[in-house]
């Protein structure tokens, strides 16, 4: 099962975990970026998510997923 990693824009990482693919991960970061978004409003103005390759799954700016 392939690996995925949620960062912030500077490169912070908030979580890693398992998916069975690209929308499944996808899904999950969603709701990992709005519960940080909740919890620190000021926080992160981008967020990325990369496959376990490095290679760019989604990228969410200033605006909710």
């Amino acid at each position: 099962m392939p690996r995925y990693r949620l960062t912030t824009g500077d490169g912070s990482v908030l979580q890693e975990w398992d998916a069975a693919d690209a929308a499944t991960a996808e899904a999950e970061a969603v709701d990992t970026v709005a519960r940080h978004r909740a919890d620190d409003p000021s926080g992160a103005a981008e967020y990325v998510l990369v496959d376990d390759a490095g290679a760019d799954v989604a990228r969410w700016g200033p605006v909710a997923p």
